[in-house]
């Protein structure tokens, strides 16, 4: 999909944004995991873009956000993964009075 600069420049720094702060906003694995639909959402659009204009630092800009909203992704699954495992149980003591 054809752009003007200033949409390819707006989408990349939004995805940016996404990976570099929004992640960093969620709390709890559910959290996550819309963060995650989110993502994914972007990256399918930013991937597609197209910018006849765009500067080569502009590309360049285009795939480190592409590359930096994956690896976050691989975070997020691993985060997503501690999050869900249950707690292990304390022992507990009994007290005994004779």
């Amino acid at each position: 999909m054809n752009v003007s600069v200033k949409e390819f420049r707006n989408s990349v720094d939004h995805l940016y944004r996404m990976a570099n702060v929004d992640y960093h906003a969620c709390v709890g694995a559910q959290e996550l995991r819309y963060w995650v639909e989110r993502v994914e959402r972007v990256i399918g659009l930013v991937e597609v873009l197209e910018c006849k204009r765009a500067k080569p630092a502009d590309r360049e800009e285009h795939g480190k956000s592409l590359e930096a909203a994956r690896k976050r992704l691989e975070q997020a699954a691993k985060r997503i993964q501690e999050l869900d495992r249950p707690e292990p149980k304390k022992p507990t003591l009994t007290l005994c009075v004779h």
